[in-house]
């Protein structure tokens, strides 16, 4: 009995959306005692490989998506987007970061954003996961 290629790519899809979840999970977690005190080293690595890794998913998501499961509803793409972009620039902010030095006045605590940003991820990212388990686009 052969499987098909896309139901592989398929399920990839989904193992990437709940490893992505459990990422941002853990983020939020370690990223808790960022509201008093700044994040370390190890700290901001972590959140810019779960940054990364929410970007390539939510990529992978939209290709698989539009290629092999009949479109994308516009609420999941959003959510989607959103959340990855969160993650992106906040990811950014850290001393010596991209975000960090196109910015007029950077904020001078960086710690919270990353709290908040996680624990806003993580519900953006529940819902793209909860609005992408329809098979087909909402007309």
């Amino acid at each position: 009995m052969d499987t098909p290629l896309p139901v592989y790519i398929i399920g990839l899809r989904g193992l990437l959306n709940l490893i992505t979840l459990l990422l941002i999970g853990v983020s939020l977690l370690w990223n808790l005692p960022l509201l008093v005190r700044e994040p370390h080293i190890r700290q901001l690595r972590f959140f810019r490989f779960v940054a990364g890794f929410a970007v390539a998913a939510v990529v992978v998501e939209l290709l698989v998506r539009t290629l092999f499961m009949g479109g994308v509803s516009w609420l999941h793409a959003v959510y989607g987007l959103l959340a990855a972009s969160i993650l992106w620039f906040v990811s950014g902010l850290e001393p010596g970061g991209w975000f960090r030095k196109s910015l007029e006045k950077p904020p001078e605590q960086v710690g919270p954003y990353f709290f908040w940003a996680s624990l806003v991820c993580l519900l953006l990212w529940w819902r793209f996961i909860e609005t992408g388990i329809a098979r087909v686009p909402a007309q």
